[in-house]
């Protein structure tokens, strides 16, 4: 007896073509971009020392379109000329990861003056301000007593509820779970610093 095969529909061309070109074609940027982290950028932290550069670095003349970002916590870096080798070279933007958590992207900078370039980096982000304190001629009413609840997770800390002047009047904010900043995990309460007849407010922070 004899029994009939049927042919197996094998991929057509140009169907094949065109996935391999899409692949070598997301390869091509992933690379590229990571050239540009490791030899471009790295984990440069602080300020290079200067370079004498003679000529200016030429002005931009392609207009770029940002695309989204491949995840949390990158930052959108321009496309920029850096000095390479003697010459000016550009690099397309792209994101990239910061080195490590409060960190800010500085773009690279050419005195005319002095002629110094210096390079592109990150830089510590510079804390903020203090805030300005509240004078308040009212003394604050007694703290009420809360029921925390469940801790949602294990490193979450619970915020005591406080009363914040709005003003003309003081209004209690509840108490809640929170999750410490990165490098921190003490809470400073909020609280109310007498002042001869006044009362001085201080924010709470996390240290």
């Amino acid at each position: 007896m004899h029994h009939s095969t049927l042919p197996t529909p094998a991929m057509k061309p140009s169907t094949f073509t065109l996935l391999a070109a899409a692949c070598a074609a997301a390869l091509a940027v992933t690379a590229r971009a990571e050239t540009h982290v490791s030899i471009e950028l790295g984990l440069r932290l602080g300020p290079p020392p200067p370079i004498v550069v003679r000529e200016a670095p030429p002005r931009p003349v392609i207009v770029e379109r940002q695309y989204s970002a491949p995840g949390p916590g990158f930052v959108w870096i321009p496309g920029h000329n850096s000095w390479v080798n003697g010459r000016w070279t550009w690099f397309p933007g792209t994101w990239v990861r910061p080195p490590q958590p409060n960190t800010i992207y500085v773009a690279g900078r050419w005195d005319e003056h002095s002629r110094n370039w210096i390079e592109s980096h990150w830089e510590l982000a510079p804390p903020p301000p203090p805030p300005t304190p509240i004078v308040i001629m009212e003394a604050p009413p007694q703290l009420r007593r809360e029921h925390a609840g469940y801790r949602p997770g294990p490193d979450y800390v619970w915020i005591d509820g406080y009363w914040a002047w709005h003003g003309r009047r003081y209004e209690w904010v509840p108490g809640r779970w929170d999750r410490p900043p990165h490098g921190h995990g003490k809470w400073n309460a909020p609280r109310y610093e007498r002042r001869g007849n006044s009362y001085i407010f201080i924010e709470g922070s996390w240290r």
